[in-house]
């Protein structure tokens, strides 16, 4: 007995994940689901995930935005906002003007043991999803200075 082909293929697609190459995490629903999501990935060092949970109203940016440009941009947030620990201070709260963004103020603790505030903005995407849209890096100090007390 043989195999359909229907058959074959409806296993083919499980086994690979189905569209996306197995990368199936649901999108974030809220802007604390992506705010935790995002610093998860950092943590983890996790571009490709970072990269589905970055980008703008038109969606994540891993759909529109060049792979090596996002790789770059990545890589330096990740750089940045690395750490052993985070907390929300503030947050979310409305973005004046814009209707889709909400903030939040953060405080992240660094792995050589400072302790910085930053705003982070998210913006629900028009496919329903809530993704990091802005980071304040230069209200940072960086990463590879010294720990000011």
């Amino acid at each position: 007995m043989r195999p359909r082909p229907a058959v074959l293929v409806a296993l083919g697609v499980l086994a690979c994940g189905g569209p996306g190459g197995g990368r199936q995490t649901p999108a974030p629903q809220s802007p604390q689901q992506a705010l935790d999501q995002f610093m998860a990935a950092v943590k983890a060092k996790d571009l490709d995930r970072m990269g589905d949970l970055w980008g703008s109203e038109r969606g994540s940016a891993v759909g529109w935005m060049k792979p090596d440009d996002l790789k770059k941009r990545l890589t330096v947030f990740q750089i940045y906002l690395n750490h052993v620990g985070y907390r929300v201070l503030e947050g979310p709260t409305a973005v004046t003007g814009q209707d889709r963004m909400q903030q939040f103020r953060v405080e992240l603790q660094r792995p050589n043991s400072c302790t910085v505030v930053f705003p982070i903005q998210m913006v629900h995407a028009r496919s329903g999803a809530w993704l990091v849209n802005a980071v304040d890096l230069a209200s940072l100090p960086n990463p590879a200075d010294a720990c000011k007390r």
